[in-house]
């Protein structure tokens, strides 16, 4: 009988990425070269949404194969557990002939190197099985070394069975009993969740999604995505954006961040039009900082306010800023009881952001609950 993996499994069907990352070999990964030839500027314009999405998808390759080569050089340093069994499963549609999937089950132990704890393997982790803990990149490169990567699709809570995707056929015997056998690693290099995530929306305009919000972006000279007129010449949008201008002033953002907080705040009393904003620049011009204050002047304004992120950090990132706004500059409100944050405390890794537990839901649950038995 098949065992299923109820607790977290991946969905493959659209994650042709992971198929490029498992057919690369240990030269293409350290080959710095492979996909910038590849990567263009992106366009200012778009002919069309499928012209937009695909234009990203070169980049989104480069980014995978730049941050899979930079672990590998860090390999040494990499957390990693003993493969205890490999046990071949049977082969599902979504999966290429060319992989091979199998049920490992693993033993965690503490690494060697200072502050790398214990690797339990998760869903969208991205392995190197090797037969080694290598201590440079050369150790996985040498003759008759075993080495080649594998895809976490699938865990289950209750055991430490673990579903993978292997790049080749685990041809060596295990026996974890016997001294004289091999030892198999599973030696962690990153977390591929974000990168399928993007990869299946730039690949989502050929499953029928929904494109409008894309489309609202792309078009913006449309009557649908213009800004209400009406609204942005009365006094509401006046004094709002008055008030916000006031506020952000010692928040040291330059003229475009403190552009981008007025143009979103600016529709916040508009009820006649759909209007979607987009904040975009390259790594390191300020995007978190801009969403933060943007956040501050929506509660500043007591507007209601849900904030989304497609990764557990990027909403960590957000708040611990928001917070810190909060706590310089706000001095009229109750403070923190406004903000709340909310999700799996263990997959969000709430505890190594030890200053958000004021506003982390479990935490103020745990609080109040403390309180009413007192």
């Amino acid at each position: 009988m098949e065992k299923s993996y109820n607790s977290k499994k991946e969905d493959l069907d659209l994650a042709s990425l992971v198929e490029i990352v498992l057919s690369w070999t240990f030269n293409d990964v350290r080959n710095q070269n492979l996909c910038k030839h590849k990567v263009q500027k992106i366009p200012h314009t778009f002919m069309s949404v499928t012209n937009y999405l695909s234009s990203f998808v070169p980049s989104l390759i480069e980014e995978t194969h730049f941050d899979l080569a930079s672990s590998l050089y860090g390999v040494q340093r990499a957390p990693f557990c003993e493969i205890l069994t490999a046990v071949p499963e049977r082969s599902r549609s979504f999966i290429p002939t060319k992989f091979f999937l199998y049920q490992i089950s693993v033993y965690s132990t503490n690494n060697d190197t200072k502050d790398v704890g214990k690797y339990e393997p998760e869903v969208g982790d991205l392995i190197a099985l090797t037969d080694i803990k290598p201590k440079t990149i050369e150790d996985l490169n040498r003759p008759r070394r075993y080495y080649h990567l594998a895809y976490v699709c699938g865990t289950k809570e209750s055991t430490n069975e673990i579903s993978i995707l292997s790049s080749k056929y685990i041809d060596m015997e295990i026996n974890s009993r016997s001294n004289n056998t091999p030892k198999l690693y599973a030696i962690y290099l990153l977390n591929l969740t974000t990168n399928v995530r993007v990869w299946k929306a730039l690949n989502s305009e050929l499953e029928g999604a929904n494109m409008n919000m894309i489309k609202k972006v792309l078009l913006a000279s449309s009557n649908n995505g213009e800004d209400c007129q009406l609204c942005i010449s009365g006094e509401n949008h006046n004094a709002a954006c008055s008030k916000v201008q006031t506020m952000i002033q010692s928040q040291n953002l330059n003229e475009s961040q403190k552009n981008a907080v007025l143009s979103c705040v600016s529709m916040r009393e508009c009820h006649h039009s759909d209007t979607v904003k987009l904040i975009w620049g390259p790594p390191g011009t300020g995007k978190t900082k801009t969403v933060a204050s943007l956040l501050f002047s929506l509660l500043k304004l007591k507007t209601r306010t849900l904030a989304c992120a497609p990764t557990n950090t990027a909403v960590l990132e957000v708040a611990a800023r928001l917070q810190n706004l909060v706590k310089k500059h706000d001095t009229d409100t109750y403070g923190y009881g406004d903000i709340v944050i909310f999700g799996n405390r263990s997959r969000m890794k709430v505890d190594s952001y030890w200053c958000l537990k004021d506003i982390f839901l479990d935490y103020r649950a745990r609080s109040l609950k403390a309180i009413s038995f007192v």
